[in-house]
Formats: C-alpha cells, structure tokens, sequence
C-alpha cells in the first residue's frame, strides 16, 4: 500500500520555534512542551503535540493545499461529525501571516492505522476492521449533492464534472496523449487500457446516480482504528482534502486497491456497507475499476522521473485493474 512510494514533495521538518509561534497563536495562554512527527499525511506534515496546562494531545496539521481545501475539510468534518468518526477542528489558519500555508489544531484521535492492523493474521481482527470501515464508509455515502463536482469552501459545487462515459474517455485520452501517463506506460499497455475502457465506459452512463460525498482518498492509511468491547472500530477518517461530489464507487475502488476478489476482508467490508445502506450495483466490481483507474493515472500523471518505485506500482496496479 504505497510502500516506499516517492513523493512529489514532503512536508519539510518544521523548527520549533516556528511551532511555538503557532501555538502561541491558536492558544496564546498555553506553552507548547512536545511536538513529535507522526507517520500520517503523507501529502501534509503532521505533529502530536502536548501543552503545559492540557491533559490531552493535539495534532497540529499543515495542509499541503489552498485555503479554500483547508476551508472545505473543515466544513466537510463539521457537516458530518454527528455520524462519522472525524478529528474535530480546534483552530485553522488560512491568513499566511504566521506560515505561508494553511493550519490547523485538531483532536487527537488514538489509534492504529488501518493499513497496520491489516498486517495482522488474525482473521478475526480483519473481519471486523473491514466490517468497521465497511459501516463507515457507508455512513459517509448518506451526504448527497445535485451535482457532481470539486467543492467550494461552503460545500457547493465550485467545478462541476462531467462523470459519464464522455467525460471518463476523455480524461483516458488526455492521460495517454497530453499528460505524462503516456510517458509512462508503453505501447502495449496504453492499447490494453484503451480497449477496456472503450469496452467498458458505457456503463458509467447507464449507471448513473445520485452525487454523494465522496472522501476520494480513502484507504488503509487514512483510517484510524481502535479496539473497544465490540471489536475493532473505526476511529477517525483522516485527511478530507480531496474530498469531491461524485460517485460512491471511487471510494470503493480505493479502498480495495491491493485486494484481492472475494478475500476476507472484501466480503465483510461490502457486506457491512452493504447492511449500513450503502446500495451497490450489481456491477459494483466493474464500476469500482473504472473509477479506479482515474484515481491510478491522475496519480501516473503525476509521476516524474524520480519516483521509480512509484511508477512501477501504479503500473502493475493499472494491469492488474484491467485484467481482473
């Protein structure tokens, strides 16, 4: 699961006095006393940390986008916090007076990631991980828009998009012909992936539903988990910044990425979205590969040289997308 994957561009390690300043800011009477890098957000720098006269800690998160995508998470987590375990804003800093990108203090939210636990042999612990997420993921897909699109800092749709077969066919050929996915993939696997999705486009077409929310990054390692007296439950959905009004099959298609069909935890996270209200369509699978390979060229079209091992993934994932 993007294991040893190259980054465009990593959150630099921030000085402490910098973090001092910022704390200062969202809590002039505190005293910042410990600040540690978690392994989290991958696209934005994140740190736990620990104030002189509170009894808890706190992550501090900059953001790797605009302000209006700082905006637009926390409007999204207030939106939806009644029903879906996120990490609550305390404070956001989009001005740029105190650093040049937006931030922000939140809950801390114990737990393991999601991507850890599915390590783990016990099939037990598998079942209900994927069972948990599965609800989750559900309950997210209940908020529904009129349209699909990016979202503007108060949940309205800013950009629309066009989610049919023309607009699917036309972000394939733009990949292949114009961005640097075409770079990427050879000859052969360029025709392959062309033939599906000419083949296969249609349906997203026929399909058609309404808009939901959709978390669009949504895998093993935005989701914190956490053992209660009913098994493992989900914790927080992390990190919102991609979030968008689309369908529900591209978090479905994240999310089992690196399954396998029918495996042990494909089942129960589809069952438990399915008994949590998610509605699936009878080509679910079909339509989740569709969806994902957007989000695998979108990230192939992103790629540079440098990042070989990421290249290599995404290629062998693109494959493996097509031939399933």
């Amino acid at each position: 699961m993007k294991t040893n994957w190259e980054h465009a561009s990593g959150a630099r390690e921030m000085a402490k006095p910098q973090l001092e300043k910022m704390i200062a800011s969202a809590f002039p009477e505190q005293k910042l006393l410990l600040a540690e890098r978690t392994g989290t957000g991958l696209s934005s720098g994140t740190y736990k940390i620990r104030l002189e006269h509170a009894d808890t800690h706190y992550l501090l998160r900059i953001s790797a986008g605009h302000a209006d995508v700082a905006l637009m998470e926390r409007a999204i987590t207030e939106r939806i916090d009644a029903n879906i375990p996120i990490a609550r804003y305390l404070h956001l800093d989009t001005s740029g007076s105190i650093f040049p990108q937006p931030w922000a203090i939140l809950e801390w939210k114990e737990g393991v990631l999601l991507r850890d636990l599915l390590q783990s042999s016990d099939n037990l612990i598998i079942a209900d991980a994927a069972a948990a997420v599965g609800t989750a993921l559900a309950r997210i897909h209940q908020y529904e828009f009129a349209n699909h699109g990016f979202l503007a800092p108060d949940l309205r749709i800013a950009h629309p998009l066009e989610m049919g077969a023309d607009g699917f066919l036309s972000f394939i050929t733009d990949s292949l012909k114009t961005e640097q996915a075409g770079q990427w993939l050879d000859k052969a696997e360029q025709k392959a992936l062309w033939d599906f999705c000419l083949l296969h486009a249609p349906l997203l077409s026929d399909t058609m539903e309404t808009p939901i929310l959709v978390h669009s990054d949504f895998n093993g390692l935005n989701v914190l988990m956490r053992p209660d007296s009913n098994g493992i439950q989900v914790s927080a959905v992390l990190d919102w910044e991609f979030a968008f009004s689309g369908s529900r099959y591209v978090d479905i298609g994240n999310m089992l990425r690196y399954e396998e069909e029918q495996s042990l935890y494909e089942q129960h996270f589809i069952e438990a979205y399915r008994q949590a209200g998610g509605q699936l369509d009878e080509q679910w699978r079909l339509l989740s590969r569709l969806q994902e390979l957007i989000a695998l060229l979108d990230m192939l079209n992103h790629s540079t040289a440098s990042m070989p091992v990421r290249i290599a993934d995404l290629r062998q994932l693109i494959a493996r997308t097509i031939s399933l």
